[in-house]
């Protein structure tokens, strides 16, 4: 097993490249997220068009009068949490939040009592910081699994199999290897910015390692099931790309797209990513981790279930 593990290391050394762009888009999903959390500190950003008599006034409500609509990028960027759009008499609502965030907004505009702004909950620092690394940390797991795609296309795997090696040994150094790869240098950006540069990560250290780990996990072998089906390395990282693209952005890694339909959020509520974001939201608002086991175990379950692919792939290919 050390032998294996220097081998990946010293293949590692020839994608310095590679590596360096992993962890440069790390580092700038990471600025990005706090820029854009210092931006909305007010606990409840508001665009309102048209007349608003009967909008409350709170000093955790921030409301910016505008004539027109403003575009769908200053919601994406962050600038307005929703637009309230009182020009047809009814109030009108527009945000990529969830329902429920949607639900209680119209409850404050129509002055239900019990609501107010600072009951509309928004989305927390930490939830943020991990919801905007997610896509890119799921990504570099898929780009990166380049020591078990060059096995199999330069052959390598069947000599190896073929001398006696244990195809189950080999197959826990692809995963150690590619899991420390993840997981090592995003936690030494946490540590360095908490350390180094002093920054409020809304979190401790001591829960970022433990949600770090479970997604790069999670990254590990959906990466690993994901290339067990392609021969060809370029293949099976771009097809594995544009899976996690597309889910993470529905599960609302950047931006919430869920709706009224059931059918649609029972779907997304299915995706690793949504059920991560929601454990995030639980630990970063004061809940343990151990409270929130079942989502653990699911994430879990999950994979191990795509390990499980993976490895049976695997043998069904090379052991005839």
């Amino acid at each position: 097993m050390i032998e294996l593990m220097k081998n990946h290391l010293l293949r590692a050394q020839e994608k310095k490249a590679r590596l360096l762009m992993m962890v440069g888009l790390i580092v700038v999903a990471f600025g990005l997220a706090l820029f854009l959390n210092n931006r909305t500190q007010a606990n409840l950003n508001l665009a309102v068009v048209g007349n608003n008599p009967s909008m409350v006034q709170s000093d955790s409500l921030k409301i910016t009068k505008l004539e027109t609509v403003p575009p769908a990028s200053d919601l994406v960027m962050g600038k307005y949490d929703a637009v309230v759009d009182f020009s047809s008499g009814e109030p009108e609502i527009t945000t990529f939040k969830d329902q429920s965030f949607k639900d209680r907004l119209k409850m404050m505009v129509a002055g239900e009592s019990g609501s107010s702004a600072s009951a509309v909950k928004k989305q927390s620092k930490a939830s943020r910081i991990l919801g905007y690394i997610l896509m890119f940390l799921l990504m570099a797991g898929v780009t990166n699994t380049f020591v078990y795609t060059e096995d199999k296309e330069r052959h390598l795997m069947e000599r190896m199999i073929a001398s006696g090696l244990s195809q189950g040994k080999l197959f826990v150094s692809y995963v150690i290897f590619l899991f420390c790869l993840l997981v090592v240098p995003t936690f030494l950006i946490f540590v360095l910015a908490d350390r180094l540069f002093s920054v409020d990560l809304g979190m401790s250290l001591a829960n970022y390692v433990f949600l770090i780990g479970l997604i790069c996990l999670i990254g590990t072998s959906f990466a690993l099931c994901n290339a067990a089906f392609f021969k060809d390395g370029d293949q099976a990282s771009m097809i594995g790309s544009m899976i996690l693209v597309i889910t993470s952005l529905v599960s609302g890694s950047f931006f919430s797209l869920s709706n009224e339909e059931n059918w649609w959020n029972g779907i997304i509520n299915m995706l690793p990513q949504k059920q991560f974001l929601q454990l995030v939201e639980y630990v970063s608002s004061g809940e343990s981790i151990q409270s929130n086991y079942l989502v653990i175990v699911y994430l879990l379950g999950l994979s191990g279930i795509f390990l499980s692919i993976a490895i049976t792939k695997n043998r069904r290919t090379y052991l005839r």
